[in-house]
């Protein structure tokens, strides 16, 4: 029989106190991490230890806060189980011991779904530690460390356990510092300014809008995207030749289109007017789509015979590097 430790003072959501008795509190496996487990009708409530504290000065008395993790069950004829969250709470006075080997196996065995082992327990180094890989991806989360303790190095090897389990994945790896430029080998597609290719006309009109609308009052930068919603269209259009398909084309239907129509179109819509004086908008729109795009900094959205280059991401990782 498992050596009794203590007893449970209170219960309280998801944390219960818990009473040493003799010299325990002094023995090393009872510090902040360890677990303990509490029987509680036909399972086993387990905890692990979060404080450890002195109820009062003169009395040798300890007291162990703990956070109560999960149950161990059994499956019917089958071998005990981890679970977590706890069903039945523990009682006041019963009996706390500590996790055994067996149950730390039950506890951290590999779990059945998709999973990678990112290394062993603090307390115990024969216990492998798992992540579950859906359950990990499905939410935020951080890798947190100082300066050279292997942050890099430890999302490199999670990212590369995870793809080799899921080659079909697709990641993306935002890398401002160009720390993992050699990480992934032939698995990734660097992507960099020298050869990221995002064509002008895969921008929908809210986003075109936001590129070249600029300056003068409100009013004329809402004849500018009038003026460039029908310019972008007929472009689509243009492209796309004479044909029943080619009419039904919008100014947000993702298909190509060439900036020199673009330009083109605006010209031409802006000969066509009575008043001279009504082109400031005309010209705006076409000076901006000019310089931007001789602008060095713009080229991967005008790079020359970008039209023929749409291309699928077949690699299982995709590594992006700042500038």
């Amino acid at each position: 029989m498992d050596e009794i430790l203590g007893r449970v003072m209170t219960v309280a959501g998801s944390q219960m106190t818990v009473n040493l008795e003799g010299d325990h509190g002094h023995e090393g496996s009872l510090g902040i991490g360890a677990m303990i487990k509490v029987h509680s009708a036909d399972r086993e409530v387990v905890a692990t230890i979060s404080a450890v504290h002195c109820e009062s000065n003169s009395l040798p008395e300890r007291i162990l806060i703990a956070d109560l993790l999960g149950e161990i069950v059994s499956s019917g004829e089958g071998p005990l189980r981890f679970r977590r969250g706890v069903t039945h709470h523990p009682i006041s006075g019963a009996p706390v011991v500590g996790a055994t080997d067996a149950d730390l196996t039950i506890i951290f065995a590999p779990p059945s779904h998709s999973n990678v082992r990112i290394g062993t327990l603090y307390h115990d180094a024969s216990q492998p530690a798992f992540v579950l890989v859906n359950e990990l991806l499905r939410s935020h989360f951080t890798v947190l460390g100082t300066t050279g303790s292997g942050k890099s190095c430890a999302v490199s090897l999670l990212l590369s356990a995870i793809l080799a389990d899921h080659p079909m994945a697709h990641v993306i790896v935002i890398d401002p510092h160009n720390e993992y430029t050699r990480a992934f080998g032939k698995a990734a597609e660097v992507i960099n300014v020298d050869n990221l290719q995002l064509p002008f006309w895969l921008f929908d009109f809210e986003e075109a809008v936001g590129i070249l609308v600029r300056g003068g009052t409100a009013q004329e930068q809402e004849a500018q995207a009038i003026i460039l919603k029908d310019a972008i269209t007929r472009a689509r259009r243009h492209y796309a030749g004479e044909s029943r398909a080619a009419a039904t084309l919008s100014v947000d239907t993702p298909t190509p289109f060439r900036v020199s129509d673009l330009v083109r179109f605006i010209y031409e819509a802006m000969g066509r007017l009575d008043k001279p004086d009504t082109s400031m908008p005309y010209l705006r729109l076409k000076t901006r789509l000019e310089s931007l795009r001789d602008d060095r900094r713009f080229r991967l959205c005008f790079l020359t015979g970008w039209l023929a280059r749409t291309r699928c991401l077949k690699s299982s990782a995709v590594y992006c590097e700042s500038p």
